[in-house]
């Protein structure tokens, strides 16, 4: 499958500033095997530098996800929002806040 490429927005948009590139970069994703504590992995840039630590926690109903950056920061976390009928995602920020959502809905055309 080849990699397809978006055209650059007129303005940066971002959250976390230490995470808004300067330029387009390719992004790429280790997944580590599962283990007890979690599934875990990396976000790299496509030279290896690695951008972001991303943490499982194990035996989560919600399949919550947390992100840290590279100091060890957490930035925030991708939690599965129950009592839906489509299926939903949101982020929280580290007090819990929810800041976004992501819903998979059947679209017509």
């Amino acid at each position: 499958m080849a990699a397809q490429q978006l055209p650059p927005l007129a303005q940066q948009i971002g959250v976390f500033d230490q995470c808004i590139a300067r330029q387009t970069e390719t992004l790429v994703i280790r997944e580590k095997i599962m283990s007890l504590s979690g599934d875990s992995f990396e976000i790299t840039l496509a030279n290896g530098q690695p951008v972001l630590q991303v943490k499982g926690k194990a035996l989560s109903l919600s399949g919550r996800k947390s992100f840290y950056d590279m100091a060890n920061t957490h930035l925030f976390d991708i939690v599965k929002e129950h009592l839906h009928i489509h299926t939903t995602f949101a982020g929280e920020d580290p007090k819990g806040t929810k800041f976004f959502e992501v819903k998979n809905k059947f679209a017509s055309t």
